[in-house]
């Protein structure tokens, strides 16, 4: 069999309950592996979080985290950075708002400026996971900007107030210092410009001589989107976004 490439999202994709990977799709992959198949996981969690799901399925699952800001290459890690005017621009969106909380993410450690991020909470609390996630408090700007050469993305989350996260949205769109999706109708996920998972993807095709048409993706979420586009086989879940389906082959 020739050399393919496979990536699945993780959440609402490759786990049940955020966290928990099957026996079956433990073997289903495994049996991909030992044809040939390069396995990687494409999230948007940060690289720790996506380290729990790959352990639980085995050594040789590769990542891609933080929306294609950070993906692995052999022994190596590929990072881009959100840059000092995007946590400048994100920091004073929410500071304006306090229906809206920011958090920022390097490969280990949540920063947050209201709440530590539930999903992170949740995961870093399970013993059985073993998320290995410091979090801090961002006491000011002028922290936040020191961590510039480290941080690699962020999300806006606004529970219950749709209202405030599309006014900090249009904000942020206007001063165009960073690319946005979103993983769910309550947040922003906010990645370095020009950066998505498909520009990972592309990249890793390329480290691998391994073209699109050998190369297959599954997903749910806006996120997922583009690195839809970046393979011949294209897989949206029952439970994805119509636009995701439509966009899936």
């Amino acid at each position: 069999m020739e050399p393919y490439l496979v990536f699945s999202n993780i959440d609402g994709t490759l786990v049940l309950d955020h966290q928990i990977v099957t026996p079956l799709t433990k073997r289903v992959i495994r049996t991909l592996q030992k044809r040939d198949v390069i396995f990687y996981i494409a999230t948007g969690r940060m690289y720790n979080l996506g380290r729990v799901i790959s352990r639980q399925i085995n050594d040789d699952v590769r990542i891609v985290a933080s929306n294609g800001a950070v993906f692995e290459n052999g022994h190596q890690m590929n990072k881009h950075y959100l840059g000092k005017k995007a946590l400048k621009a994100a920091y004073e969106a929410c500071l304006a708002d306090p229906n809206l909380s920011a958090h920022f993410f390097i490969t280990d450690t949540a920063y947050y400026t209201q709440e530590i991020p539930r999903f992170v909470a949740c995961d870093a609390g399970n013993l059985l996971l073993n998320a290995d996630i410091d979090n801090q408090l961002v006491t000011d700007l002028e922290m936040l900007l020191n961590l510039s050469d480290q941080i690699t993305n962020g999300i806006i989350i606004g529970r219950g107030h749709p209202e405030s996260l599309a006014a900090a949205k249009q904000r942020l769109m206007d001063q165009a210092v960073m690319s946005l999706s979103s993983s769910g109708p309550d947040n922003i996920e906010m990645i370095p410009t020009g950066i998505d998972k498909a520009t990972a993807i592309r990249q890793i095709q390329m480290i691998h001589g391994i073209d699109a048409d050998h190369t297959i993706v599954f997903g749910d979420g806006q996120n997922d989107l583009g690195m839809l586009q970046s393979a011949k086989y294209s897989v949206a879940m029952d439970n994805a976004l119509p636009e995701v389906k439509a966009a899936a082959n």
